[in-house]
């Protein structure tokens, strides 16, 4: 114990006060941070305001987590109707069902299960959220919203743009000129462009494409628009993990008689996603964030939907604490990724380069 302390402290001589302009520099941050720390817990815990109806039980110097406690239904569904609101969950959880296959041994193919769940989400979506069937209220999708929204758009968004980027990878990489120009053509398009203006294309523009009557959700054009986005540069991802596999794999598949499809399905996308993992959880992670921009297109995921809750009467002047609780929520999930993720990169590592990531046996 003695031995660590002392490692302790020659660790801060050596790295904050190992000249006097540090040892400066370092006491001035420290007594900024603590106070900066004291005035956050004050404002946040000691004077804060947990209960009451209204903005006028607000205090001086303090937060008002009443407003954050009494506009929890609507920060988590939206504007979603409160007798469909056990809709949600169920959507959440048959969509969550889908992902235990994934860690069950007994399936070999879990290609097999994303090509299942990109059958099965839109179904889900449509019969629980929308409605309309089997004796259930239809809810238009302008009353989706907080956090339910979030998760919508992200896990739809990533389950649809992974085997476009995929495909995408490997026609770049392809030796017919024809394909290989398309592809490069659309990864570079799209990675040329800003989200915001693929979400407004999908909003406004592509209705006035769409033939007289045909009409298509808002919410559907947004998740195929950010779909598409995201998967031009999951197409990048995937290309650089494929120039890193050696060329003897490729010809070692060759010579075994490997078609172009079954080498890609066996051999060779097995070593690229446990080698483009955490650039995968990378961009995943900043995907999520990004889906805050359909704020921009008046669709009110888990930050936009703070400005329309502070802007009632009732709770006037709300939008810091709003805002805050929206920032803690998207860290604890970008967090939880992040963390799967590194969780995930050290289980396929202990894998060989053909099992755990398609699902082949060993």
């Amino acid at each position: 114990m003695t031995s660590k302390i002392k490692s302790f402290f020659h660790y801060l001589r050596k790295e904050f006060f190992n000249t006097p302009f540090n040892s400066i520099l370092t006491l001035i941050m420290a007594f900024l941070v603590v106070k900066a720390g004291l005035w956050f817990i004050s404002w946040a815990f000691i004077n804060a305001v947990w209960v009451g109806d209204t903005r006028d039980v607000a205090q001086p110097g303090g937060a008002t987590w009443a407003f954050i406690i009494n506009k929890l239904r609507f920060f988590t569904f939206g504007f979603y109707p409160k007798a469909e609101i056990w809709r949600i969950p169920v959507t959440v959880i048959l969509m969550s069902a889908t992902m235990i296959p994934y860690f069950m041994k007994q399936v070999k193919h879990k290609v097999l299960i994303m090509v299942a769940q990109m059958i099965l989400f839109p179904i889900i979506i449509a019969v629980f959220l929308t409605g309309g069937i089997f004796g259930m209220p239809k809810v238009s999708s302008n009353d989706w919203g907080g956090l339910a929204l979030t998760f919508i758009l992200s896990v739809t968004g990533l389950l649809y743009s992974f085997p476009v980027g995929i495909l995408m990878a490997l026609g770049r990489r392809s030796k017919l000129p024809v394909i290989k120009g398309l592809c490069v053509a659309y990864i570079e398009f799209f990675r040329g462009i800003p989200l915001i203006t693929i979400l407004f294309m999908s909003s406004v523009v592509v209705p006035f494409f769409l033939p007289s009557g045909v009409a298509v959700d808002k919410i559907i054009r947004v998740i195929i628009g950010m779909s598409i986005f995201q998967s031009a540069y999951l197409a990048e991802v995937i290309r650089g993990g494929l120039q890193s596999i050696d060329k003897g794999q490729y010809e070692a598949a060759d010579a075994l008689g490997f078609k172009f499809g079954l080498q890609s399905y066996l051999i060779i996308m097995p070593q690229v996603l446990k080698m483009t993992v955490s650039n995968i959880g990378g961009i995943s992670i900043s995907f999520i964030k990004d889906t805050t921009l359909v704020l921009i297109i008046g669709m009110f995921d888990l930050l936009g939907i703070v400005s329309p809750l502070a802007s009632d009467s009732n709770w006037l002047g709300m939008e810091p604490e709003g805002l805050i609780f929206a920032g803690i929520l998207y860290w604890i999930i970008c967090f939880t990724i992040s963390r799967l993720t590194y969780k995930l990169e050290e289980k396929v590592n202990r894998l060989p380069a053909t099992a755990g990531v398609t699902g082949v046996p060993e």
